[in-house]
């Protein structure tokens, strides 16, 4: 809305120059606010507990990747063989998977900062690497039925996951190990939240997460450094003689 009236205003400028307006209309309508809400996160230990709760699940290896680089859904569910480099561990994300119009299409994600390389936590390489050889085993039981989509997450004849069945899978994990209303985004949000405490500057995390801007990252994760923030003022109080 913000971006339509700009462009609203602009143009009829250009109408007024040109003598086809007298004042331009765009210019009394107050430009909409700009809300911003505080992403929900998970603490670390209660990262753990989730994990722990999903550690049998088919779908563990997709939200352990999720949790330890901070994927979008449709980027993980799009991560094909080709994009993951498990000896450098390293995941290129460079496709996304979503619904359009009644059916699951594979696209590029919309922005340029969205395809990038993102590192792989060792643990997540080492589940990568167990969920390749169990998905080996898939295929080979699948035969003539397996579906050749090269997708890292599928189904069991290699079909594409259905976005919102994993994330009914996953609301359904978390609430039974007594983390309700919590989304699959949320682990996009427990991982930066993470790497922000674990002081990680803010323009590195803008990289891993495919932000289109700087300002978009420091808004949305504002509120996490308090303790940084602290630490900071502490810094001041030693660093001169008051």
């Amino acid at each position: 809305m913000r971006t339509i009236h700009s462009v609203c205003r602009a143009a009829l400028d250009v109408a007024v120059r040109d003598g086809l307006l007298i004042r331009n209309p765009a210019a009394a309508i107050k430009r909409p606010a700009l809300d911003r809400n505080e992403a929900a996160y998970l603490t670390r230990e209660q990262v753990g507990v989730l994990l722990s709760a999903c550690r049998e699940d088919r779908l563990y290896p997709l939200f352990a990747l999720m949790v330890g680089t901070g994927l979008r859904r449709g980027e993980a569910l799009g991560l094909h063989w080709p994009d993951i480099d498990l000896d450098k561990g390293q995941v290129r994300v460079r496709l996304t998977l979503s619904r359009v119009q009644g059916h699951l299409a594979v696209s590029e994600p919309k922005t340029d900062k969205s395809r990038r390389s993102v590192p792989l936590p060792a643990p997540v390489v080492d589940e990568l690497r167990a969920h390749r050889a169990r998905q080996a085993a898939e295929r080979l039981a699948a035969g003539p039925a397996w579906r050749d989509h090269g997708a890292v997450f599928a189904y069991q004849d290699g079909g594409y996951l259905e976005p919102r069945n994993v994330l009914r899978r996953f609301e359904k994990i978390a609430n039974g190990a007594g983390l309700p209303g919590i989304g699959l985004h949320t682990l996009r949000h427990s991982a930066a939240s993470a790497l922000i405490e674990a002081g990680t500057h803010m323009k590195v995390l803008q990289e891993l997460l495919g932000h289109s801007t700087f300002s978009v990252t420091a808004d949305i994760y504002s509120h996490v450094g308090v303790t940084q923030q602290r630490e900071a003022a502490d810094r001041l109080a030693a660093a001169f003689q008051w």
